[in-house]
Order: structure tokens, then C-alpha cells, then sequence
């Protein structure tokens, strides 16, 4: 009968063990889940401000086309009278 309680003893442990560890994975899933979701709204914002960098970039490009255009017709105009 004593060899029962030393068999006993082990399988125990092996299921103190597995709920210790299932419960750390819950709570481990649950932190993963919080982190992943600040990173999406961190990059999200990103996006959004890189958008508006994009668009303002853009707006400059177009406003130096349009100079270089203007400059391009004055010096065609000041080559013809010369």
C-alpha cells in the first residue's frame, strides 16, 4: 500500500504542473494580444502621419512644377530678344 502513495505522489505533481502552466499561457496570450493591439494603433498613426507628409510633399512638388514652368517661359522670352 505504501508503493500507492509513492505512485501518487508524481502524477500529482505532473497535474499541479500542467495547470500551473496552462494558466500562464492564458495570461501570456492575453498580454501578447494588448501589446499586438498598442502596436497596431502605434502604427497606424504612423501611416496616417506619413499620408500627410505624402500629400503636403506632393503639393510642394506640384507648386515648383508650376514655377519651373513660369521660369522656363521667361527665359524662352528673354533668348528671343536678345
Amino acid at each position: 500500500m505504501e508503493w500507492l502513495i509513492y505512485l501518487l505522489c508524481p502524477l500529482m505533481m505532473l497535474f499541479c504542473m500542467k495547470g500551473m502552466f496552462t494558466r500562464g499561457k492564458k495570461d501570456c496570450h492575453t498580454t501578447q494580444s494588448t501589446n499586438q493591439l498598442n502596436e497596431l494603433k502605434s502604427l497606424k498613426m504612423q501611416v496616417k502621419n506619413l499620408q500627410e507628409q505624402n500629400m503636403k510633399l506632393m503639393e510642394e512638388i506640384e507648386l515648383l512644377k508650376q514655377t519651373d514652368d513660369s521660369n522656363v517661359i521667361i527665359l524662352s522670352k528673354t533668348k528671343h530678344t536678345t
